[in-house]
Protein backbone atom coordinates (compact mmCIF):
# COMPACT_ATOMS: atom_id res chain seq x y z
CA UNK A 1 0.00 0.00 0.00
CA UNK A 2 1.24 3.66 -0.83
CA UNK A 3 0.00 6.97 -0.60
CA UNK A 4 0.88 10.27 -1.25
CA UNK A 5 0.50 12.96 2.10
CA UNK A 6 -0.15 16.51 0.94
CA UNK A 7 1.60 17.90 4.75
CA UNK A 8 3.37 21.25 5.24
CA UNK A 9 5.80 19.60 7.26
CA UNK A 10 7.76 16.58 6.97
CA UNK A 11 6.62 14.64 9.86
CA UNK A 12 3.26 12.60 9.26
CA UNK A 13 1.36 12.12 11.92
CA UNK A 14 -1.53 9.11 12.11
CA UNK A 15 -4.04 8.44 14.44
CA UNK A 16 -5.35 4.90 15.31
CA UNK A 17 -8.56 3.81 16.09
CA UNK A 18 -9.04 0.52 17.86
CA UNK A 19 -9.92 -1.00 20.62
CA UNK A 20 -6.97 -0.33 22.52
CA UNK A 21 -6.11 -0.21 26.14
CA UNK A 22 -8.58 -2.59 27.13
CA UNK A 23 -5.46 -5.36 28.24
CA UNK A 24 -6.95 -7.16 25.19
CA UNK A 25 -3.28 -9.09 23.90
CA UNK A 26 -5.02 -9.88 20.64
CA UNK A 27 -5.39 -6.04 19.90
CA UNK A 28 -2.66 -4.54 21.35
CA UNK A 29 -0.94 -7.46 18.91
CA UNK A 30 -2.43 -5.69 16.00
CA UNK A 31 -1.40 -2.08 17.48
CA UNK A 32 2.44 -3.53 17.39
CA UNK A 33 1.79 -4.67 13.99
CA UNK A 34 0.34 -1.73 12.36
CA UNK A 35 3.16 0.83 14.40
CA UNK A 36 5.83 -1.11 12.42
CA UNK A 37 4.33 -1.62 9.10
CA UNK A 38 3.61 2.78 9.22
CA UNK A 39 7.19 3.00 10.16
CA UNK A 40 8.76 0.88 7.47
CA UNK A 41 6.33 3.23 5.15
CA UNK A 42 6.96 6.78 6.78
CA UNK A 43 10.40 7.75 7.69
CA UNK A 44 9.23 10.47 9.95
CA UNK A 45 6.10 9.36 11.58
CA UNK A 46 4.37 10.54 14.91
CA UNK A 47 1.15 7.94 15.94
CA UNK A 48 -1.73 9.13 18.31
CA UNK A 49 -3.48 6.25 19.20
CA UNK A 50 -6.98 6.25 20.77
CA UNK A 51 -7.28 4.21 23.93
CA UNK A 52 -9.42 3.70 26.74
CA UNK A 53 -6.09 3.66 29.20
CA UNK A 54 -4.23 6.00 27.50
CA UNK A 55 -1.12 5.36 30.43
CA UNK A 56 -1.99 1.51 29.40
CA UNK A 57 -0.81 1.92 25.87
CA UNK A 58 1.47 4.53 25.88
CA UNK A 59 3.57 1.88 28.40
CA UNK A 60 2.84 -1.41 26.23
CA UNK A 61 3.48 0.59 23.01
CA UNK A 62 5.96 3.58 23.74
CA UNK A 63 3.45 5.69 21.75
CA UNK A 64 1.28 8.75 22.58
CA UNK A 65 -2.54 8.07 23.66
CA UNK A 66 -5.60 9.81 24.34
CA UNK A 67 -8.93 9.01 25.00
CA UNK A 68 -11.62 9.26 22.00
CA UNK A 69 -13.49 11.93 23.50
CA UNK A 70 -15.07 14.33 21.22
CA UNK A 71 -15.54 17.28 24.15
CA UNK A 72 -11.80 17.10 24.57
CA UNK A 73 -9.89 19.84 23.45
CA UNK A 74 -6.81 17.53 23.69
CA UNK A 75 -8.54 15.41 21.05
CA UNK A 76 -9.37 17.96 18.61
CA UNK A 77 -5.78 19.42 18.76
CA UNK A 78 -4.52 16.01 17.83
CA UNK A 79 -7.41 15.19 15.43
CA UNK A 80 -6.91 18.51 13.38
CA UNK A 81 -3.10 17.85 12.75
CA UNK A 82 -3.42 14.31 11.67
CA UNK A 83 -2.54 13.75 8.07
CA UNK A 84 -3.94 9.81 8.23
CA UNK A 85 -6.49 8.05 10.48
CA UNK A 86 -6.53 4.37 10.53
CA UNK A 87 -8.74 1.91 11.86
CA UNK A 88 -6.83 -0.87 12.76
CA UNK A 89 -8.15 -4.00 12.59
CA UNK A 90 -10.11 -6.56 15.22
CA UNK A 91 -13.99 -7.02 15.26
CA UNK A 92 -15.94 -3.95 15.37
CA UNK A 93 -19.61 -5.17 16.44
CA UNK A 94 -22.98 -3.53 16.38
CA UNK A 95 -24.98 0.01 15.25
CA UNK A 96 -23.88 1.91 17.89
CA UNK A 97 -20.26 0.95 17.04
CA UNK A 98 -20.49 1.63 13.42
CA UNK A 99 -22.37 5.06 13.61
CA UNK A 100 -19.64 6.03 15.79
CA UNK A 101 -16.82 4.72 13.55
CA UNK A 102 -18.31 6.03 9.95
CA UNK A 103 -18.96 9.49 11.57
CA UNK A 104 -15.50 9.57 12.55
CA UNK A 105 -14.16 8.81 9.34
CA UNK A 106 -16.51 10.79 7.95
CA UNK A 107 -15.82 14.10 9.54
CA UNK A 108 -11.72 13.06 9.21
CA UNK A 109 -12.39 12.93 5.29
CA UNK A 110 -14.03 16.34 5.12
CA UNK A 111 -11.24 17.28 6.48
CA UNK A 112 -9.06 16.49 4.17
CA UNK A 113 -7.37 13.64 5.54
CA UNK A 114 -6.60 10.26 4.51
CA UNK A 115 -9.05 7.55 5.88
CA UNK A 116 -7.70 3.76 5.90
CA UNK A 117 -9.53 0.41 7.03
CA UNK A 118 -6.92 -1.80 7.61
CA UNK A 119 -7.85 -5.56 8.29
CA UNK A 120 -11.08 -4.87 10.10
CA UNK A 121 -13.84 -7.28 11.13
CA UNK A 122 -17.56 -6.36 10.46
CA UNK A 123 -20.13 -7.62 12.34
CA UNK A 124 -23.88 -6.05 12.61
CA UNK A 125 -25.10 -7.61 15.45
CA UNK A 126 -24.29 -6.62 19.03
CA UNK A 127 -21.73 -8.80 21.30
CA UNK A 128 -22.57 -8.68 25.23
CA UNK A 129 -20.21 -11.56 26.59
CA UNK A 130 -22.67 -14.39 25.13
CA UNK A 131 -21.70 -16.74 22.25
CA UNK A 132 -22.96 -15.85 19.14
CA UNK A 133 -22.30 -17.77 15.59
CA UNK A 134 -24.17 -15.82 12.89
CA UNK A 135 -24.99 -18.29 10.14
CA UNK A 136 -25.15 -15.88 7.61
CA UNK A 137 -24.02 -12.08 6.89
CA UNK A 138 -26.62 -9.45 7.03
CA UNK A 139 -26.52 -5.56 5.78
CA UNK A 140 -26.59 -2.84 8.18
CA UNK A 141 -29.34 -0.62 7.31
CA UNK A 142 -31.14 2.46 7.70
CA UNK A 143 -28.43 5.29 8.72
CA UNK A 144 -26.39 3.07 10.11
CA UNK A 145 -26.08 1.47 6.31
CA UNK A 146 -26.05 4.63 4.62
CA UNK A 147 -23.09 6.05 7.72
CA UNK A 148 -21.41 3.01 6.92
CA UNK A 149 -21.92 2.53 2.85
CA UNK A 150 -20.61 6.87 2.48
CA UNK A 151 -17.84 5.92 4.94
CA UNK A 152 -16.20 2.65 3.41
CA UNK A 153 -16.61 4.04 -0.19
CA UNK A 154 -14.88 7.73 1.06
CA UNK A 155 -12.00 5.56 2.22
CA UNK A 156 -8.43 5.74 1.02
CA UNK A 157 -7.92 1.88 1.45
CA UNK A 158 -10.11 -0.91 3.14
CA UNK A 159 -9.84 -4.57 3.53
CA UNK A 160 -11.43 -7.07 6.07
CA UNK A 161 -9.93 -10.18 7.75
CA UNK A 162 -12.89 -12.37 6.66
CA UNK A 163 -15.33 -13.09 4.12
CA UNK A 164 -18.24 -12.58 6.43
CA UNK A 165 -17.32 -8.90 6.84
CA UNK A 166 -16.32 -8.78 3.11
CA UNK A 167 -19.86 -10.24 2.56
CA UNK A 168 -21.56 -7.67 5.19
CA UNK A 169 -20.47 -4.75 3.24
CA UNK A 170 -20.98 -5.59 -0.07
CA UNK A 171 -24.85 -6.42 0.75
CA UNK A 172 -24.85 -2.39 2.68
CA UNK A 173 -23.96 -1.57 -0.28
CA UNK A 174 -20.57 -0.58 -0.74
CA UNK A 175 -19.30 -1.07 -4.56
CA UNK A 176 -15.75 -0.27 -4.09
CA UNK A 177 -12.62 -2.46 -3.90
CA UNK A 178 -12.41 -3.96 -0.52
CA UNK A 179 -9.50 -6.33 -0.33
CA UNK A 180 -9.30 -9.68 1.98
CA UNK A 181 -6.19 -10.19 4.08
CA UNK A 182 -5.22 -12.33 6.93
CA UNK A 183 -5.87 -10.39 10.68
CA UNK A 184 -3.05 -8.72 11.49
CA UNK A 185 -1.76 -10.17 14.70
CA UNK A 186 -0.55 -13.09 11.43
CA UNK A 187 2.86 -10.55 10.89
CA UNK A 188 3.91 -10.88 14.56
CA UNK A 189 6.94 -12.81 14.09
CA UNK A 190 7.24 -15.62 16.86
CA UNK A 191 10.31 -14.74 19.39
CA UNK A 192 13.14 -17.44 19.67
CA UNK A 193 12.65 -19.54 22.72
CA UNK A 194 15.78 -18.03 23.76
CA UNK A 195 14.32 -15.00 24.34
CA UNK A 196 11.47 -15.76 26.78
CA UNK A 197 13.68 -18.85 28.70
CA UNK A 198 13.64 -16.54 31.63
CA UNK A 199 9.77 -15.90 31.74
CA UNK A 200 9.44 -19.44 30.76
CA UNK A 201 11.59 -20.72 33.71
CA UNK A 202 9.61 -18.06 36.30
CA UNK A 203 6.69 -20.28 35.57
CA UNK A 204 7.62 -23.33 35.05
CA UNK A 205 7.00 -24.39 31.87
CA UNK A 206 10.07 -24.62 30.10
CA UNK A 207 10.42 -28.71 30.44
CA UNK A 208 8.20 -31.42 30.22
CA UNK A 209 4.58 -31.84 28.65
CA UNK A 210 3.17 -28.49 28.76
CA UNK A 211 -0.85 -28.04 27.77
CA UNK A 212 -1.70 -24.47 27.38
CA UNK A 213 -5.14 -23.11 27.91
CA UNK A 214 -6.68 -20.27 27.32
CA UNK A 215 -10.44 -19.31 27.66
CA UNK A 216 -12.65 -16.47 28.20
CA UNK A 217 -15.39 -15.16 30.62
CA UNK A 218 -18.41 -15.51 28.69
CA UNK A 219 -22.38 -15.57 30.95
CA UNK A 220 -22.24 -17.36 33.96
CA UNK A 221 -23.94 -20.49 32.43
CA UNK A 222 -21.90 -20.41 29.76
CA UNK A 223 -18.50 -19.83 31.67
CA UNK A 224 -19.52 -23.22 34.05
CA UNK A 225 -20.16 -25.66 31.05
CA UNK A 226 -16.99 -24.42 29.50
CA UNK A 227 -14.90 -24.80 32.65
CA UNK A 228 -16.64 -28.82 33.07
CA UNK A 229 -16.20 -29.25 29.85
CA UNK A 230 -12.35 -28.00 30.05
CA UNK A 231 -11.36 -30.25 33.53
CA UNK A 232 -12.50 -33.47 31.60
CA UNK A 233 -10.05 -32.33 28.81
CA UNK A 234 -6.91 -31.73 31.18
CA UNK A 235 -7.83 -34.54 32.81
CA UNK A 236 -7.39 -36.79 30.01
CA UNK A 237 -4.26 -35.13 28.66
CA UNK A 238 -2.62 -35.51 31.90
CA UNK A 239 -3.55 -39.27 31.59
CA UNK A 240 -1.48 -39.01 28.31
CA UNK A 241 1.64 -37.86 29.83
CA UNK A 242 1.11 -34.20 30.04
CA UNK A 243 2.48 -33.01 33.74
CA UNK A 244 2.12 -29.12 33.50
CA UNK A 245 -1.24 -27.22 32.81
CA UNK A 246 -0.78 -23.07 32.45
CA UNK A 247 -3.40 -20.84 31.97
CA UNK A 248 -2.44 -17.82 29.81
CA UNK A 249 -5.22 -15.12 29.69
CA UNK A 250 -5.30 -12.59 26.41
CA UNK A 251 -8.00 -10.15 28.23
CA UNK A 252 -6.74 -8.66 31.53
CA UNK A 253 -9.65 -6.39 31.92
CA UNK A 254 -10.17 -2.65 32.41
CA UNK A 255 -13.12 -1.48 33.76
CA UNK A 256 -16.23 -2.84 36.68
CA UNK A 257 -18.60 -4.69 34.58
CA UNK A 258 -16.87 -5.80 31.43
CA UNK A 259 -16.30 -9.20 32.98
CA UNK A 260 -15.68 -10.60 29.50
CA UNK A 261 -12.33 -8.67 29.18
CA UNK A 262 -10.84 -10.65 32.01
CA UNK A 263 -9.98 -14.25 31.56
CA UNK A 264 -8.63 -14.63 34.96
CA UNK A 265 -12.63 -14.42 36.00
CA UNK A 266 -12.64 -17.91 34.18
CA UNK A 267 -9.40 -18.85 34.96
CA UNK A 268 -9.82 -19.13 38.72
CA UNK A 269 -13.00 -20.99 38.23
CA UNK A 270 -10.72 -23.49 36.47
CA UNK A 271 -8.03 -23.75 39.36
CA UNK A 272 -10.69 -24.42 41.93
CA UNK A 273 -11.12 -27.56 40.04
CA UNK A 274 -7.45 -28.19 38.72
CA UNK A 275 -4.95 -26.71 41.45
CA UNK A 276 -1.88 -27.63 40.11
CA UNK A 277 -3.11 -25.40 37.15
CA UNK A 278 -0.43 -22.72 36.50
CA UNK A 279 -1.89 -19.10 35.45
CA UNK A 280 -0.13 -16.40 33.80
CA UNK A 281 -1.02 -13.55 36.40
CA UNK A 282 0.99 -10.80 35.15
CA UNK A 283 -0.23 -8.37 32.31
CA UNK A 284 2.23 -9.31 29.69
CA UNK A 285 2.96 -7.62 26.24
CA UNK A 286 2.04 -9.71 22.83
CA UNK A 287 5.40 -10.52 22.41
CA UNK A 288 5.98 -12.13 25.62
CA UNK A 289 2.97 -13.87 25.38
CA UNK A 290 3.30 -15.23 21.66
CA UNK A 291 6.85 -16.31 22.89
CA UNK A 292 5.25 -18.43 25.99
CA UNK A 293 4.03 -20.32 23.33
CA UNK A 294 7.05 -21.78 22.18
CA UNK A 295 6.95 -23.62 25.07
CA UNK A 296 3.74 -25.89 24.80
CA UNK A 297 3.15 -28.99 23.45
CA UNK A 298 -0.97 -28.30 22.40
CA UNK A 299 -3.07 -25.85 23.17
CA UNK A 300 -6.92 -25.36 23.84
CA UNK A 301 -7.72 -21.72 22.89
CA UNK A 302 -10.94 -20.03 23.35
CA UNK A 303 -9.42 -16.37 22.19
CA UNK A 304 -9.42 -15.38 18.47
CA UNK A 305 -5.84 -14.39 18.97
CA UNK A 306 -4.93 -17.04 21.13
CA UNK A 307 -6.15 -19.93 18.31
CA UNK A 308 -3.93 -17.36 16.14
CA UNK A 309 -1.21 -17.06 17.95
CA UNK A 310 -1.42 -21.13 18.56
CA UNK A 311 -1.17 -20.90 14.90
CA UNK A 312 1.92 -18.86 15.09
CA UNK A 313 3.60 -21.30 16.85
CA UNK A 314 2.63 -24.38 14.63
CA UNK A 315 1.08 -26.19 17.57
CA UNK A 316 -1.78 -28.07 17.61
CA UNK A 317 -4.86 -27.36 18.93
CA UNK A 318 -8.56 -27.61 20.18
CA UNK A 319 -10.44 -23.91 19.22
CA UNK A 320 -13.25 -23.56 21.32
CA UNK A 321 -15.35 -21.35 19.07
CA UNK A 322 -17.98 -18.95 20.63
CA UNK A 323 -17.91 -15.98 17.43
CA UNK A 324 -18.54 -15.76 14.09
CA UNK A 325 -14.95 -14.43 13.55
CA UNK A 326 -13.20 -17.72 14.56
CA UNK A 327 -15.20 -19.88 12.61
CA UNK A 328 -14.64 -17.81 9.67
CA UNK A 329 -10.89 -17.95 10.28
CA UNK A 330 -10.76 -21.91 10.89
CA UNK A 331 -12.88 -21.93 7.53
CA UNK A 332 -9.83 -20.59 5.32
CA UNK A 333 -7.52 -23.09 6.97
CA UNK A 334 -6.77 -26.59 5.79
CA UNK A 335 -4.65 -28.13 8.45
CA UNK A 336 -4.66 -31.40 10.17
CA UNK A 337 -3.42 -30.30 13.78
CA UNK A 338 -7.34 -28.13 14.34
CA UNK A 339 -9.83 -29.70 16.01
CA UNK A 340 -13.05 -27.70 16.63
CA UNK A 341 -15.35 -27.43 19.02
CA UNK A 342 -18.45 -24.84 19.48
CA UNK A 343 -19.41 -23.21 22.59
CA UNK A 344 -22.54 -23.47 22.04
CA UNK A 345 -22.43 -27.28 21.56
CA UNK A 346 -21.01 -28.01 24.62
CA UNK A 347 -23.52 -29.81 27.07
CA UNK A 348 -24.09 -29.75 30.65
Amino acid sequence: MSMNISKQSDKVYIIIHGYFGFGNVGDEAILSVIIDEFKKLFKNVEFVVLSSNPHRTMRVHSVKAIRERLTSLDFWRHFLRSHILVFAGGGRYGYATWRRIALLALLAKLLGKSVIFKGVGVYPYEWEGRPVISKKPVAFKGLTGLLTRLAISKAFYISVRDKYSYMVLRLTGVKRSIAIEEDLAFRLKLPDPSECKELAIKYDIHEGRVLGVNLRTLDAETSEKVVNYVVKLVRDFMEKGFDKVVFIPFGFGSFRGRFFDNDLIVAFKLKRRIPNLIIINEELNPKEILCLFNYLDYVVAMRHHAVIFTLLAKKPILALVYDTKTLELLRMLSRDDINITLVLGISK
